[in-house]
């Protein structure tokens, strides 16, 4: 069976600034003291990750309750500010292909999975397909294993992880799987420079896309 696991922010949709503005904002709003926006540098780069951390470091342990109101703020912020959200280039005629294909598909993004949903929506991306999130899992890691988990995938399976961020490429490289960057400019530097062999700006040409993941899958 071929998997392919598929980041969110970044990789699908165009959302990265909104998401980081809401993120921020509705953790402040919520605890009353603003976040550290170097995202890079939390241990997990996820919505549940920079919370606890973040309270921690404050001397407080983070409760259920606690991150419920920080998701509900979350989601509340993004549906107001998030009026005009485009997926990256060419990401549903690709998912689309993938599908055709028989590849089977689940989206692992490190937000909330209220949010991940709405910016899914908001770009016209409307699969049906299986979502793991920070709801549920803390790490980068654990979220691309329960991806894998929830299309019934297993360890003779063929998976390919999709990712715009370093953190990505790390999750990736620990659960040794082969890796995918869709980033332009610096962006897509940095993701060189954290070891991604492969990244392109946008999944316009598919068959270059398809290529690399021959590519990467030989080099696995």
């Amino acid at each position: 069976m071929n998997i392919a696991l598929f980041d969110i922010d970044g990789t699908l949709t165009a959302s990265n600034e909104i998401d980081s503005e809401c993120r921020a904002d509705a953790f402040r709003d919520v605890f009353g003291f603003e976040l550290d926006r170097n995202w890079d540098a939390y241990e997990h780069t996820t919505d549940r990750g920079i919370a606890m951390q973040a309270l921690r470091e404050r001397g407080r342990v983070a409760t259920e309750h606690d991150l419920s109101l920080d998701r509900a703020r979350c989601v509340q912020l993004l549906t107001k500010r998030m009026t005009n959200l485009q997926e990256i280039a060419g990401a549903g005629a690709f998912l689309a292909q993938l599908l055709a294909r028989d590849w089977r598909i689940a989206l692992c993004t490190g937000a909330w999975g209220d949010s991940a949903r709405l910016k899914l929506s908001r770009a016209g991306l409307d699969f049906d397909l299986p979502l793991a999130s920070c709801d549920y899992e803390i790490s980068r890691e654990g979220i691309l294993q329960r991806g894998i988990a929830l299309v019934g995938g297993g360890s003779h399976d063929t998976v390919v992880s999709f990712g715009d961020a370093p953190w990505d490429v790390r999750a990736a490289r620990a659960l040794k799987l082969p890796f995918i960057g869709i980033a332009s400019g610096l962006r897509a530097e940095e993701l060189r420079r954290s070891g991604a062999a492969e990244a392109f700006d946008d999944y316009r040409d598919a068959a270059a896309v398809f290529a690399a993941i021959d590519r990467v899958m030989l080099n696995r």
